[in-house]
């Protein structure tokens, strides 16, 4: 494995002239982890005082270098910054805000808020307070309390108790009240919605995600679902959206780097394997058939 300095010096030669030799630049980064980037990033500034994000913006663009900068950027501030574009300037993307903000745990939902504070000088609960409205807007303000319990031993008693107000608050009533659903789906330890889960099974004969179908609509259902799929099953939450990006005429390129990026190094095995599972077809085929030139390359190299 070469050194941070060495890759440095790779990508340094790669863009250095007239042209850029891409091959390099996708080699050198789908063979490092996030970590070994961010060194390679330093490495590079250390030896040639230059900003390494800034010089892949000159020479790549398009998809690729959306994807490239994603691939050099920390995590957490990548995060911050897909949140923050999502509500930059007209209209907020709703769609972006409930994935991350829904399917992030507390302790990294509390670094983003940081990282958005301190990149932005701005409150990212404010931010979204003031672009969103309704269920959603409270669903998003009590996820961004980073209040969701640890706990790993569940109360069964407890969890068959709560399943019967969620049954009470919804389906057993006209109308619905949507705080006890708030209150649960966002105060919950991953363990206990899944006991909780399975008692609202055994006492309705269905899931508690056909009683969000039935009892929500728009970007409220969104969110419940969201928060049900990514704190039970994670990568299965994933591989339908990177299915998202890639079903239908034309790709919903942003939503695919998002995804293929923030979790290359999470479970991009498990999310394949889902992917199959769902959809009865490979997911690096998929892409490879939605997408081209280096753009396709490199996201086939972090898939794998």
């Amino acid at each position: 494995m070469s050194t941070p300095q060495q890759d440095a010096d790779t990508l340094r030669t790669a863009m250095k002239g007239f042209g850029c030799d891409e091959k390099a630049i996708i080699a050198v980064c789908t063979g490092r982890t996030n970590a070994q980037r961010l060194e390679i990033v330093k490495a590079y500034k250390a030896s040639y005082g230059r900003d390494l994000l800034a010089d892949l913006k000159s020479e790549l663009h398009g998809k690729f270098e959306d994807a490239m900068i994603a691939l050099f950027t920390d995590p957490i501030e990548y995060d911050a910054d897909e949140l923050r574009k999502a509500m930059k300037g007209i209209g907020t993307n709703e769609d972006t805000l409930i994935e991350i903000i829904a399917s992030r745990p507390p302790a990294i939902l509390r670094q983003i808020k940081e990282k958005f504070n301190e990149k932005y000088k701005r409150d990212l609960e404010k931010d979204v307070h003031s672009e969103t409205s309704g269920t959603l807007r409270k669903l998003l303000i009590a996820l961004l309390q980073c209040n969701r319990s640890t706990n790993t031993q569940p109360d069964t008693e407890q969890c068959k108790a709560i399943a019967e107000e969620i049954y009470k608050a919804g389906e057993a009533k006209l109308g619905t009240d949507e705080s006890v659903f708030n209150k649960y789906f966002c105060t919950l330890s991953p363990i206990e919605l899944a006991h909780v889960s399975r008692a609202y099974h055994q006492l309705t004969g269905h899931t508690i995600l056909q009683a969000i179908d039935k009892e929500f609509s728009g970007d409220s259902k969104k969110t419940l679902k969201t928060i049900v799929y990514a704190t039970l099953s994670p990568s299965e939450y994933f591989a339908t959206r990177v299915h998202d990006a890639v079903k239908g005429l034309g790709t919903k390129d942003h939503l695919l780097i998002r995804v293929i990026v923030s979790r290359s190094e999470i479970d991009m095995p498990q999310i394949k394997q889902y992917y199959k599972q769902l959809f009865g077809k490979d997911m690096y085929d998929d892409v490879k058939n939605d997408i081209s030139g280096d753009y396709r390359t490199l996201m086939l190299g972090i898939i794998g």
